[in-house]
């Protein structure tokens, strides 16, 4: 069962699992770097990146080896949505795991010398990113929906950005950020429940209880279709978006069974035509992109120069005929590999507690596993057979070539 509780202003879960052997921590802030404002474009990944670097008790070795030594993992993740920290414990260890992430977060003192060091660190990711033709690509793809606006920008920045940072504007992040109404913290082990929040009441004692807000700007995708070179690769990158619904749309779930028949896994429709029966792209995978207030559907291929044009036409007919074509037994392979994959992903703590998280900012409310079951299994055939005819249509899609073209 979870427990949700509102500790000084934060939203806070627990979910306790008998015998459970690991205590897991997630700790998200609902603003990401879609909601920088100007001259703060790239500070959440950097801010994420400073906290590890040190606090008034812990220097960054020490915040390492205080997880790492006893056996445990720190982590953290930028999206445009959120920023993410994670922390997971051997079960007799867990005080630690929340003293030393809550220490990161509340105490960082964002020494000069170490803001100056991790720009550099931050501009090697950035070059790595733009060098990878997957992730360049992706990057461009993403601009190119959403021209001019916060979707569109890349979590990491620029160059001028990340230059730019000061630790005064670090510090005034975290007093907006790292506050009580932005805050989902999510608990998974073995504690009693009352323990669990006493300590986690000790912690957010000196939270703000207001800061930064989500945006709600819904921005509008971009359809297209463009040819961009790319110098150095020998093939071509094909990336197909469908304009869908954001988060807690309602027919999320059978978004995600119709990805699944289309083009999630060896036996989807997009591997078995175009990989395995044409033999026209070695790499081929569809998945649904949710963000809070937008999403879509996304399709990415790669093949060799001069097959692009067949490959994109062998996508979109596969899409396209879908609207008539589908039949009961896929939806029904389609609705059992999405609960498969659902039970799959909920096998450690980390990720129950993370998945908890999830369904807090989505729907505002936890649900339970078998909750979420409950509304998969409430999917009808037709639901998702309407679904495609309103998606799959050639004037909703964006369409990039990236490569040698």
């Amino acid at each position: 069962m979870i427990v949700l509780k509102r500790v000084k202003g934060v939203t806070v879960l627990y979910q306790r699992v008998f015998e459970s052997p690991v205590f897991a921590l997630s700790v998200c802030v609902k603003c990401g770097s879609r909601d920088e404002k100007k001259g703060e474009y790239g500070l959440t990944h950097f801010f994420e990146h400073m906290v590890f670097k040190g606090t008034d008790k812990r220097s960054a070795e020490e915040i390492s080896r205080d997880i790492e030594g006893l056996g445990g993992e720190l982590d953290a993740f930028t999206t445009r949505d959120n920023l993410c920290f994670t922390c997971k414990m051997p079960f007799n260890y867990y005080e630690k795991g929340m003293e030393v992430l809550f220490d990161m977060l509340l105490n960082p003192v964002f020494r000069e010398e170490d803001i100056a060091l991790e720009k550099g660190v931050v501009k090697e990711e950035l070059r790595m990113s733009k060098e990878n033709h997957d992730d360049s690509g992706d990057e461009l793809f993403i601009s190119l929906i959403y021209p001019e606006k916060e979707l569109g920008r890349s979590i990491l920045g620029n160059e001028k950005s990340i230059d730019s940072f000061s630790r005064k504007q670090l510090f005034d992040y975290r007093e907006s950020r790292i506050s009580g109404n932005n805050l989902i913290v999510s608990g998974v082990g073995n504690i009693e429940e009352d323990t669990f929040f006493k300590k986690i009441e000790n912690y957010l004692s000196e939270v703000n209880q207001s800061g930064c807000s989500p945006s709600k700007e819904r921005q509008n995708f971009n359809t297209f279709e463009k040819r961009v070179l790319r110098k150095g690769m020998d093939g071509v990158n094909l990336y197909i978006g469908f304009n869908t619904f954001p988060a807690n749309h309602k027919d999320r779930f059978a978004l995600s069974i119709l990805n699944n028949i289309l083009g999630d896994g060896m036996s989807s429709r997009l591997f078995v035509r175009i990989r395995e029966k044409l033999g026209i792209a070695y790499s081929i995978s569809s998945f649904p992109v949710y963000h809070r207030n937008e999403g879509m559907l996304y399709i990415f291929a790669s093949t060799s120069k001069g097959k692009e044009e067949r490959l994109k036409e062998e996508i979109l007919n596969e899409c396209f005929n879908l609207k008539t074509t589908l039949n009961e037994s896929e939806f029904n392979k389609g609705k059992n590999q999405l609960i498969g994959n659902l039970s799959m992903g909920l096998e450690t703590a980390l990720s129950k507690a993370m998945f908890n998280t999830r369904n807090i900012t989505v729907y505002q409310k936890p649900y339970e596993f078998k909750d979420i079951i409950s509304l998969i299994e409430k999917v009808d055939f037709y639901q998702v057979k309407n679904l495609a005819e309103r998606i799959f249509k050639k004037e909703n899609s964006a369409i990039l070539f990236y490569g040698n073209v």
